[in-house]
């Protein structure tokens, strides 16, 4: 008892399949929005979290990278210039402090001097 089986081929020419086949891309769902999560917030969050691990030194990707290129939109220069002049009283009034403990200190000692030699 053998069973028969009949096979027929179809072969189509390029342009009867592209008539007869739907070749165009289709999806059963509906395409998901992709959320850009690039924000700022996002960037120093993850600086925060990740601050320590960060190497200080090197020409990318570190601490130093960081301030080099951030250094480009702000001035450091003219923020170093608006502080020299208070750098400079600062200096100015540690040398006078200095100037006027020495001369507290001659004071002291020659009041020391003085009651040692009235004794």
């Amino acid at each position: 008892m053998a069973n028969e089986i009949n096979i027929h081929k179809t072969v189509l020419k390029k342009d009867e399949f592209d008539k007869v086949v739907d070749t165009s891309f289709t999806t059963f769902i509906d395409p998901i929005a992709e959320v850009n999560t690039d924000t700022v917030e996002e960037l120093f969050r993850l600086y925060s979290k990740l601050y320590y691990e960060i190497p200080i030194e090197g020409t990318t990707q570190s601490h130093t990278h960081l301030v080099q290129e951030s250094s480009k939109l702000v001035n450091l220069e003219k923020d170093l210039t608006d502080v020299q002049p208070l750098l400079d009283e600062i200096s100015e009034l540690r040398e006078r402090l200095l100037v006027i403990n020495q001369e507290m200190i001659e004071i002291q000692t020659q009041a020391i001097t003085d009651a040692a030699n009235n004794v």
